[in-house]
């Protein structure tokens, strides 16, 4: 499974891509609180709920799972509709965005409700968003449509799998 999780306690850092849920105009900023919402990574690795996971980054959701997929020598589908996203944010926005904290992570499906749980304990939402497969390519679906994103077999993304 691919789970996304994300702090939508933010807000968009105009006329950037950055969804900020950490400064203080974002949302709050809270020192105690970004410090505990860090911790659950290292406590879910720990606890061996997942193998594998990436920061979302400026390359947004979608390149993000493709360096996921490329690293870890698979294929993934992610489902566009099952993404955590802000009210009101387009899709086309959101998937370009790069949160202060976002999060993608490989789980084995039966603990990926775990993963979901200690997220959302923290008010982060977090979600199941696809999942993970040896096909080297990243599919995406969408409105019941389901399309090819990135073939890693034809074109590496970051030249840098194992």
């Amino acid at each position: 499974m691919l789970v996304a999780a994300i702090d939508l306690r933010g807000k968009w850092h105009d006329p950037h891509p950055f969804w900020d849920a950490s400064s203080e105009t974002g949302a709050g900023g809270d020192a105690a609180r970004l410090r505990a919402d860090l911790e659950l990574l290292p406590e879910i690795a720990e606890a061996g709920l997942s193998r594998a996971a990436k920061d979302i980054s400026m390359a947004g959701i979608l390149g993000t799972a493709v360096m996921l997929a490329e690293c870890s020598r698979i294929g993934v589908t992610v489902d566009l509709d099952a993404i955590p996203r802000p009210d009101g944010a387009p899709m086309e926005r959101w998937l370009g965005a790069f949160p202060s904290y976002g999060y993608l992570l490989t789980a084995r499906p039966a603990d990926a409700e775990a993963i979901l749980a200690r997220f959302r304990a923290r008010g982060i939402a977090a979600a199941v968003i696809g999942a993970c497969d040896r096909s080297r390519t990243l599919d995406v679906l969408h409105g019941g449509v389901r399309e090819t994103f990135w073939d890693l077999g034809q074109e590496p993304l970051i030249g840098c799998a194992p």
